[in-house]
């Protein structure tokens, strides 16, 4: 690894598993990486997945040296539609499978805050949404 890469800050970025959230998130890492952070991409299996099979993902994101994927289980079986009526049982297998996995991996939050490393939450927001809460609330 290049000594200067080394040295740039480290972000993780783990998206809500919904399309919309993957996506927005896909374009703040995109953006970090090119303020030169290193960025850990980490999503389910099954979107890395689809992301792989239905976009140009990995080309898009192979100019950044200090970029990389890395994807978790959600808990449910590759043919389970995660959306529509069945989509609240990803929340249910999210919290029982994914989270688990995440907090043993990382323990971000506690250690960020015992090692005072800044720990940033950020929600998405789709241009859909900003429009109807405008509008919902008379922005």
């Amino acid at each position: 690894m290049d000594p200067l890469q080394s040295k740039a800050p480290q972000v993780l970025i783990f998206p809500f598993p919904a399309q919309g959230h993957v996506n927005s998130m896909l374009n703040l890492a995109q953006l970090l990486s090119l303020a030169g952070l290193n960025i850990t991409f980490l999503n389910t299996d099954y979107n890395h997945n689809r992301l792989v099979l239905h976009s140009n993902i990995l080309h898009r994101f192979a100019c950044f040296p200090g970029f990389q994927f890395k994807s978790i289980p959600d808990g449910l079986p590759d043919d389970h539609p995660r959306a529509g009526v069945r989509f609240m049982e990803m929340f249910d297998s999210f919290e029982l499978v994914t989270i688990p996995l995440f907090r043993e991996m990382l323990f971000p939050i506690d250690v960020g805050n015992e090692l005072g490393i800044p720990v940033i939450h950020f929600r998405t927001a789709s241009a859909c949404y900003v429009l109807g809460s405008a509008f919902l609330f008379k922005i």
